[in-house]
């Protein structure tokens, strides 16, 4: 279990609901799939930036951080290169992504890419 952290974005870090699973980008890669074990975010004022956190368990993370493996691009976790666009701090639902939806196939859309990281990552 660890701390995610947001930059200065309570109504974001509030955003994913308990027991939301979030795929964490760094760097161009996917590095972790995480489930959001609390209900709402909390400050750690002493901190000048990311100051809000949720608490989250590591369901799957990579293990080679200097050179991982080419993998886990973004691009091919997600079987789409306009994956990439998406950048920033923010917690984003798949859904909400129109290219997502375009090549995830609409309304089942979510279920057949959850079905297919659940493959892609090995998760028992």
């Amino acid at each position: 279990m660890f701390k995610l952290v947001w930059r200065d974005n309570e109504g974001n870090a509030n955003r994913p609901v308990r027991e939301d699973l979030l795929l964490l980008r760094q760097r161009g890669y996917v590095t972790h799939l995480v489930r959001v074990l609390d209900y709402k975010s909390e400050n750690d004022a002493w901190r000048r930036d990311f100051n809000f956190y949720r608490i989250v368990e590591v369901l799957w993370g990579i293990s080679d951080w200097i050179n991982p493996a080419t993998a886990f691009r973004a691009s091919k976790v997600f079987n789409y290169s306009t994956v990439l666009n998406y950048e920033g701090d923010n917690a984003t639902y798949l859904t909400d992504l129109s290219t997502f939806k375009a090549h995830w196939q609409g309304d089942d859309g979510l279920r057949n890419f959850q079905a297919y990281i659940h493959t892609y990552l090995n998760l028992a």
